[in-house]
């Protein structure tokens, strides 16, 4: 297909008037010879198209070539997800494993041509979702105007446009999203906007056309504090941002007199160094990235923080501890990832955490890392009420510096969690230190298998792999006798259904 075609229209093709015969004895005859009935293709093309849309897009235009009555059959389908499998096939997804930057133009051309011979013949009334992921840019716009067009026709409510450029791609070979083809004001029905190497400008006399989206996903979306003023006083109806992997300006303000977001996420941007937040609907606030500066200037109602720094810099591990209790006294949730090789140790002064309740550390632990250590965020958050640690084995930078921790009751203590548990020493002090100290606990899980957090609210979980399941009973045997000493030697129970093993104390083992 020739790139000067692609501005012709999709249109809706409709199939001829069947000229099958019937017979009510389920033959047809000629002459002396019966033949059987093709009863499927006799059944209304709805049914048809039921029956394809259990078929992948690849399989169900497949279908089309079996006879002329299946031509203009379109399976009836909600969401459509063109990408390199779905339209191209698993040939094509094994061939460009190492990604898909070196796709040849004639594969490109097939992609498009396909997803463009799929929507012309598609006769649906609505579609929920349209998503096309492939390595495409500007030079491929006439091709996905349309297809936007027809989403829009089609009433579609989530649009994920997913495309790929590197880094270093120049601003001007990403596609340009047409914010001018979306509808003025309410009488668009898009809500979730997923754009990836793209460019987003609204200009002043377009962000009308923003109004209806409530989640609005970048990602190598270059910003700068124009187009970020736009996006976030056109969208008055935006409670989730993510930016990822974008450029931003220097300092990059989030903030709007109409501004009703409840949910911002920033993973790895480039070129910003501060972060001005005004919110009053904001609740969850998520950054991975270099040590920053933030300024939270009225943010009333954010209650849950997760922050990772990819760089170590004594300030940040400041902020951490510090910073972020007398920026945010209202916060209940906090989530920190502490890595030896990145984030510097846990200071022994800590600013009191008043108002938290639930605390998820995701710690690199090594042989010259205490975790008794994180004894010093329970002491300074006396309200709080669940401990969720995640553990995987780090490198070791030396010798351990061993220190006394004093201890502390912690009254209001009743949920603790351990994921990558495996028994080491450091890891019973401090489970031995929780069961003495924690007087209100009512469950201790230990768990062996490794836990995740990809961000957006996305976990994974993972068992451990060197673990064998007919070593789970010497394990078992070897925490008992490690709590034994602390006068703790009930006997082991397990359920058979979920496989949690329940020790004395409220603890819970899980393999």
């Amino acid at each position: 297909m020739s790139l000067s075609n692609v501005d012709r229209p999709l249109r809706l093709i409709q199939p001829p008037a069947s000229a099958t015969s019937t017979c009510h004895s389920g033959v047809a005859s000629k002459g002396n010879d019966l033949k059987p009935i093709d009863r499927l293709t006799e059944m209304p093309d709805d049914i048809l198209s039921f029956i394809l849309s259990f078929l992948s897009i690849r399989d169900s235009v497949k279908a089309r070539i079996l006879s002329r009555r299946w031509r203009y059959i379109c399976p009836f389908m909600l969401n459509l997800d063109f990408d390199l499998h779905t339209v191209l096939g698993i040939n094509y997804k094994a061939r460009y494993s190492n990604g898909d930057s070196d796709i040849s133009w004639e594969d490109k051309s097939k992609f498009v041509t396909g997803v463009d011979q799929f929507l012309e013949l598609y006769n649906g009334q609505k579609l929920l979702s349209l998503r096309i992921c492939f390595c495409l840019g500007n030079e491929y716009a006439g091709y996905v105007d349309r297809w936007i067009r027809f989403a829009i026709i089609m009433k579609t409510e989530k649009l994920d446009l997913e495309f790929s450029a590197s880094l270093e791609s120049q601003s001007n070979k990403l596609y340009d999203f047409p914010c001018q083809l979306l509808p003025r004001g309410d009488s668009s029905q898009l809500k979730y906007l997923c754009l990836k190497s793209c460019n987003l400008r609204p200009t002043p006399n377009l962000v009308s056309r923003l109004v209806s989206l409530k989640s609005l996903d970048l990602e190598h979306v270059p910003l700068n504090q124009s187009c970020a003023n736009n996006i976030l006083s056109s969208c008055l109806n935006l409670e989730w941002l993510r930016l990822k992997n974008s450029i931003l300006p220097e300092t990059l303000c989030i903030h709007g007199p109409s501004l009703n977001l409840k949910i911002l996420i920033v993973h790895e941007c480039y070129g910003v160094e501060k972060f001005e937040i005004s919110s009053i609907g904001l609740t969850t606030f998520e950054y991975i990235g270099k040590v920053k500066n933030f300024s939270f200037l009225d943010v009333p109602r954010l209650e849950k923080v997760h922050i990772k720094f990819m760089v170590a810099y004594e300030r940040g591990t400041q902020y951490m501890f510090n910073g972020i209790a007398n920026d945010l006294p209202r916060l209940q949730t906090l989530s920190l990832v502490l890595t030896t090789d990145e984030v510097l140790l846990i200071p022994a002064r800590i600013t009191r955490f008043n108002s938290l309740k639930q605390l998820e550390l995701f710690v690199m632990i090594s042989s010259d890392f205490n975790l008794l250590s994180i004894t010093l965020l329970l002491n300074a958050s006396p309200l709080l009420q669940k401990l969720h640690l995640s553990l995987h084995t780090g490198r070791s930078r030396g010798r351990r510096i061993e220190q006394q921790y004093s201890k502390h009751v912690h009254c209001e203590l009743k949920e603790v969690e351990v994921h990558g548990f495996l028994g080491r020493s450091n890891e019973m002090e401090l489970a031995i230190y929780l069961l003495k100290n924690a007087v209100s606990l009512e469950r201790m899980i230990l768990s062996t298998q490794k836990r995740l957090y990809h961000g957006g609210g996305k976990w994974t979980s993972s068992r451990c792999p060197w673990f064998e399941w007919h070593r789970k009973k010497l394990y078992l045997e070897y925490i008992q006798d490690l709590l034994a000493p602390e006068k703790i030697n009930i006997p082991i129970v397990e359920d058979p259904k979920t496989g949690e093993v329940t020790l004395p104390g409220a603890v819970v083992v899980k393999i």
